[in-house]
């Protein structure tokens, strides 16, 4: 014979411990958002970086005149990258 477990209080813990893990994710999220729109910042003193908060966490704007060509290169400039060296140093461990 088999016996029936109620399985309502541990279903609602597992919720708000679902829920409590995403919004902790979606703080770091914000929090890495805005050290990265603050490295790009300081790069970029002709533009502007800036968090925007998001559903799932924040993302990061950036607007600058020739920020592309500068990213990229031209074909009679060499890359001198922003964004891609913001990105990599938030990836790193620590």
């Amino acid at each position: 014979m088999t016996q029936r477990a109620e399985t309502g209080p541990l279903q609602a813990r597992l919720a708000r411990l679902a829920r409590a893990g995403g919004e902790a994710a979606r703080r770091r999220a914000a929090e890495a958002a805005a050290a990265l729109a603050a490295d790009i910042a300081a790069e970029l003193p002709d533009g502007r970086a800036e968090a925007v908060p998001t559903p799932t966490g924040a993302a990061v704007a950036v607007e600058a005149k020739g920020l592309v060509a500068r990213e990229f290169g031209t074909a009679t400039r060499m890359p001198r990258p922003v964004i891609g060296p913001a990105v990599a140093r938030l990836a790193e461990p620590g």
